[in-house]
């Protein structure tokens, strides 16, 4: 309980110091429900009995789960009162995956005006979010099977970028300085892709979903883009495929032979992410392409016959006001794309803008303008938003959303997100989650760094492909 209290109070404090200052006491007990009072000198005690936690469709785990999350409502509440603090829009849902639990309750059988209730009265979380999480995981219960381990997706990552954006800390390495790792790092995917596919076809696993992301699969390109896909055709597609998806984000990389390709091998779906189009905002976040090349890389992806396009766009890049959003949304409606995925600026610790945070400005007082701003302009295209996940260090505390077109939400990603399939992943920064009946999963990380990632499939592939056979046979 001392850590998640701990946990809570830094979240609204970040340079607590404990140890010394005002005492915090916290009194729980169960008594005809869970009976909270915690205490802070100064304020208000705040008080609170929870008898909805005895409904019977709750179990033990949940009654401890309560427990913890009425004393951590309980600290929030003293703290906001007595360091004047304005209630945060996400309450008690700190994690990553706030629909989880939504679709947890309404696999119970809650309501939605149930789970409204419990959203808001235990969790704290704004009308707004409330709504937001419900509308999501609507739109996702169709995705969900009943065994989450037929089918399955996949995803096989490519570690490589033409250049490393300044807010990146995802598995991406520059040609410039790591292109000599290249060729070793393709050999050893191809070989981890014919392993693990003639595993799946020997237990006659169906695939669901295919996701080349990285990276920038892209940086694949030619005779090696063909030996590639073909792979990919040849071990891991099956008769159940429905989408194949290709993160083709940095449209530098998009020529038409490339997307000639693409096509050719039944690529569904393309993401191409200028992030902004704000001609400034890509020099200064290190993209390595203009506002003209992502235009062009959008015709020739649509002359060429690719169905469906993504377009990701970050709130809160530096220097960026509300005005430099709308004009970038505004240059994004004129392109047409099936879906959009809004991130708020997320500055971790393996990104060039956290080594020089120092002088960047995030516009916390804007964030959720500009995201209100982006949910409207997806609303006039046609877009519901059907999925989201979030992250620490967020511009404005703002959820990460995806919005699309009627039939076009991607399969792989409410599939990866809600953790309700078991995802065999590939490649540099994988990660396969094996996940049981009972949705408790398994995970197996991929190196990111390519050379490592070549030493150690090498190593241990053998044992990969032994963990994912027993757990399929169990």
């Amino acid at each position: 309980m001392v850590p998640s209290i701990k946990a809570i109070i830094r979240s609204v404090l970040p340079n607590v110091r404990f140890g010394s200052g005002l005492p915090l006491a916290v009194k729980a007990v169960y008594e005809g429900g869970i009976r909270i009072k915690v205490s802070l000198p100064g304020v208000e005690p705040w008080a609170f009995l929870d008898q909805e936690i005895l409904d019977p469709r709750y179990g033990e785990a949940d009654r401890k789960r309560r427990l913890r999350e009425r004393v951590r409502l309980g600290v929030l509440r003293v703290l906001e009162e007595a360091y004047s603090l304005a209630p945060r829009p996400w309450g008690l849902l700190m994690g990553v995956r706030p629909t989880k639990m939504v679709h947890s309750m309404l696999d119970r059988g809650f309501s939605q005006s149930e789970l409204r209730k419990v959203l808001a009265n235990v969790y704290a979380a704004a009308p707004e979010k409330i709504e937001l999480l419900l509308t999501v995981a609507a739109q996702q219960r169709s995705f969900f099977h009943p065994n989450p381990n037929q089918p399955v997706s996949v995803y096989v990552g490519i570690p490589f970028c033409p250049t490393r954006c300044s807010y990146c800390s995802f598995a991406s390495y520059p040609l410039a300085s790591h292109g000599h790792l290249f060729d070793g790092f393709f050999e050893v995917l191809c070989q981890e892709i014919k392993a693990v596919g003639g595993l799946l076809k020997e237990l006659k696993i169906d695939v669901e979903a295919i996701y080349l992301g990285g990276g920038t699969p892209t940086t694949v390109q030619g005779k090696k883009l063909v030996k590639l896909l073909s792979l990919v055709r040849q071990y891991l597609t099956t008769p159940a495929t429905k989408e194949m998806t290709v993160e083709a984000g940095r449209p530098d990389t998009l020529s038409g032979a490339t997307l000639s390709i693409l096509q050719e091998f039944g690529t569904d779906r393309i993401s191409i992410n200028p992030q902004t189009m704000q001609e400034r905002t890509l020099q200064v976040i290190g993209r390595g392409h203009g506002i003209e090349e992502i235009k062009r890389a959008y015709r020739l992806a649509r002359t060429i016959g690719i169905p469906l396009i993504n377009t990701d766009i970050i709130l809160g890049l530096p220097g960026e006001s509300v005005s430099d959003v709308e004009d970038t949304l505004r240059q994004i409606e004129a392109l047409r794309p099936d879906s959009l995925t809004v991130h708020g600026l997320a500055v971790k610790r393996a990104s060039r803008l956290k080594k020089e945070e120092a002088e960047v400005q995030i516009a916390q007082e804007t964030g959720a303008e500009m995201a209100f701003l982006a949910a409207e302009y997806a609303a006039k295209w046609g877009m519901d938003p059907y999925y989201l996940y979030r992250q620490r260090h967020t511009l404005a505390d703002l959820e990460n959303v995806g919005y699309s077109l009627p039939g076009s939400q991607s399969i792989y990603n409410v599939q990866m997100m809600e953790e309700r399939q078991t995802i065999i992943a590939l490649g540099g920064g994988g990660i396969t989650k094996l996940v049981s009946p009972d949705l408790s999963l398994v995970r197996h990380i991929n190196p990111k760094c390519p050379a490592t990632y070549s030493q150690r499939i090498r190593a241990g592939l053998g044992a990969k492909i032994g963990q994912i056979r027993d757990h399929f046979l169990v």
